[in-house]
């Protein structure tokens, strides 16, 4: 289609918004993304509440960026596009969506806020009344997948891309897998860091293989500590953050949820233990009963407690520094 067809697909749907109520129309890249946008934008904006429409940009409702993309050019206070970063912006500095009325997670997707250590710790709390230090293990994992994040950045600002079957998302997701490691208990957080290790450790080697040797070593010995500086210095990401800027499904799936799972049960054996210890002098009846309660609030299903976790850094007391940053954008621009 004309660029102008895509300006009248524009109109339409703001004419549409306005005759269901509606003031705003956000162009999201998936139907799932619907409700963190919606949950954020009326955290600051609760006027709008029940009055934003997410149309369907194509008459086949298709999303992705490619398609928002075709409708940049016609972005107003009441017509706004929402999309995830993919972190494009750590390596390219004319960004697309960098523009008023346009707006990113600045994680690389909405789904990071999802693995966000705050939000994982309000679940454990919920599920298990126990807290986890979800911050020092995300810390480490970074510092361990770091190595890799650093080369994909490397290539994708260098524009390289014959070595794409090595550093992708499936190596992100590879080096994260949760599933073959044995965890059973507080402590075995090192296993975790080891295999991650190990795994990125091989995934070097393999691109040293087939790299030109002094390519390699200078992109390890000049390149990269580069990068690492230019990310502090501009965007106050450290060896310890770049978790966030990781492929966010990725890290959701192969790690994150998995992870969730195990811990929950681990966690709630230990509430299970102390309350034996807090009521030895209560009936054998209301032990049991305490217990069964435990249990069953631990049985809440954690794919569905992680879908809408973002609401903890969203409406939470506790602040969360890339969501600040969206929500001070949305403040200033949205009327």
């Amino acid at each position: 289609m004309k660029q102008q067809d895509y300006k009248e697909l524009a109109e339409r749907m703001e004419e549409d918004a306005f005759h269901r109520g509606c003031n705003l129309s956000i162009l999201v890249e998936d139907v799932y993304d619907i409700r963190f946008w919606e949950s954020l934008i009326e955290s600051v904006k609760p006027e709008l509440k029940d009055k934003i429409d997410f149309p369907n940009p194509t008459s086949k409702g298709t999303r992705g960026t490619g398609i928002l993309k075709k409708y940049k050019d016609f972005v107003k206070a009441n017509f706004i596009i929402c999309v995830d970063s993919d972190s494009e912006y750590l390596y390219n500095t004319d960004t697309w969506y960098s523009i008023e009325y346009i707006y990113n997670t600045i994680v690389y997707s909405k789904e990071n806020f999802q693995n966000n250590h705050l939000t994982l710790n309000e679940i454990c709390k919920d599920l298990t009344t126990k807290k986890y230090d979800f911050e020092t293990l995300h810390e480490n994992i970074s510092i361990r997948i770091a190595p890799l994040f650093y080369i994909w950045l490397y290539f994708k600002e260098i524009n390289e891309t014959q070595f794409n079957t090595i550093i992708n998302k499936e190596a992100f997701k590879s080096a994260l897998d949760f599933k073959s490691i044995e965890f059973n208990k507080i402590g075995d957080e090192t296993l975790v860091y080891q295999s991650i290790e190990d795994d990125v450790s091989n995934t070097l080697k393999t691109l040293e293989n087939v790299m030109d040797e002094s390519w390699f070593t200078a992109t390890i010995e000049i390149d990269i500590p580069k990068i690492k500086k230019r990310l502090i210095d501009n965007f106050s990401i450290y060896e310890q953050d770049v978790l966030s800027f990781c492929y966010g499904h990725g890290v959701l799936e192969q790690f994150t949820e998995p992870f969730m799972i195990k811990i929950i049960d681990i966690m709630k054996d230990l509430k299970i233990e102390e309350i034996k210890r807090d009521l030895g002098e209560a009936s054998n009846k209301d032990v049991v009963n305490t217990i069964r309660r435990i249990k069953n609030i631990a049985k809440q299903d954690i794919s569905t407690k992680l879908n809408d976790s973002f609401k903890y850094i969203i409406y939470g007391t506790t602040q969360n520094k890339q969501i600040l940053k969206i929500k001070s954008k949305l403040i200033t621009e949205l009327k």
